[in-house]
């Protein structure tokens, strides 16, 4: 289990982290925050050593108990559901600018919510509407000291790509710090900046021929991927030869067939 006094230690926060409920095992922490979502504090943590249910789609991930980092955090002082791109770019850059940070990794952002190094998936983010639209969950799986070799489908750890151990409990308190920058922004301003331009400046396939399928579709057409807007949309240049905005809800992405 946690060490929840050194994560309290690692934290330079005042809503996120300061209350935190972990478990055992989980079919997910994001159910287990919806289910608790009314009666929890503004930035709670909800923190499983297993998981049965991964953010990812089925067959794409593999859960580690007691060697990964499985959380989400309740955050009641967002609620409209077009902030959503928005959240999963602050998960998505917080988890980055942190890994960079601490184990000088080189980390990429492959929209709308997955973090690679060597390019190979390490941590996806998720965010959904909280309790009756009355708030935003943010989900964060990281692989953090797992062994499984996983290459078939390009996935990794940060223990396989730095060559050591990592203490769990430093990288969340570091996480969920830069998070709380991003989270104070958005409530101010209804924009996160700074988590656009760090995904931007790491963003895989810029400027680079990607596929796109819409939801629901079996037609796939060919786009040319170009940057995240302010609102947390991909912009594409078209097969017109047009800017477009492709949001995480309405699109698939198919990167490698492109």
């Amino acid at each position: 289990m946690y060490d929840l006094n050194k994560i309290s230690r690692s934290l330079n926060t005042n809503i996120i982290g300061r209350s935190i409920i972990q478990y055992d095992s989980l079919d997910s922490t994001l159910t287990k925050a919806k289910n608790i979502f009314a009666s929890c504090p503004d930035g709670t943590i909800i923190l499983a050593e297993d998981q049965s249910e991964s953010l990812r789609p089925a067959g794409e991930w593999f859960c580690s108990p007691d060697k990964n980092i499985y959380l989400s955090i309740i955050l009641k002082s967002v609620t409209e559901n077009y902030l959503l791109p928005l959240m999963d770019l602050v998960g998505c850059s917080s988890v980055l600018k942190s890994v960079e940070d601490l184990y000088g990794l080189d980390c990429r952002i492959k929209w709308p919510n997955d973090i690679l190094i060597n390019e190979k998936v390490f941590s996806s983010v998720k965010s959904d509407l909280g309790g009756k639209g009355s708030g935003i969950i943010l989900s964060l799986n990281i692989n953090v000291n797992m062994d499984e070799e996983m290459s078939d489908i390009k996935i990794s750890s940060i223990k396989s790509e730095k060559d050591e151990d990592v203490e769990r409990e430093i990288l969340i308190g570091a996480i969920l710090s830069k998070i709380e920058n991003h989270y104070k922004e958005i409530i101010n301003t209804g924009k996160v900046s700074n988590a656009v331009d760090i995904c931007n400046k790491s963003l895989v396939y810029t400027n680079k021929e990607i596929g796109v399928t819409k939801r629901g579709r079996k037609t796939t057409r060919k786009v040319v991927a170009k940057n995240i807007d302010c609102d947390g949309r991909l912009i594409v240049i078209n097969e017109k030869g047009e800017e477009e905005a492709l949001s995480p809800g309405d699109a698939i992405i198919q990167y490698e067939e492109a």
